[in-house]
């Protein structure tokens, strides 16, 4: 299955929500190739998973709270975010480029 980006949004307010067990989960678990979490509460992720498994992965951390898991094409974006967060976002704009 061919890699994809996601982003995932959840409630940061709900106070189900296990944001360090999450981040960690992010940063160690190998579904995901890559990350970013330059804003809080949005992650993207590059994963060959589908929304569904990753929903499923994060769901343990997430509980009660509200979650949105979305595949994203990172070659249509635009925001106002440092350049650091530019530069991971074009990396995986050139699907010739690797995680």
């Amino acid at each position: 299955m061919a890699r994809r980006t996601f982003l995932i949004t959840f409630d940061l307010l709900d106070s189900t929500l296990d944001l360090d067990g999450l981040k960690e989960f992010v940063k160690t678990t190998p579904i995901f190739e890559n990350w970013w979490n330059h804003i809080p509460g949005v992650f993207l992720v590059v994963s060959d998973r589908d929304s569904g498994a990753i929903s499923q992965a994060i769901r343990p951390f997430t509980k009660d709270a509200r979650l949105l898991v979305v595949e994203t094409n990172v070659a249509e974006s635009e925001g106002f975010l440092p350049e650091k967060s530019w530069q991971w976002i074009r990396r995986r704009s050139d699907t010739r480029l690797t995680a």
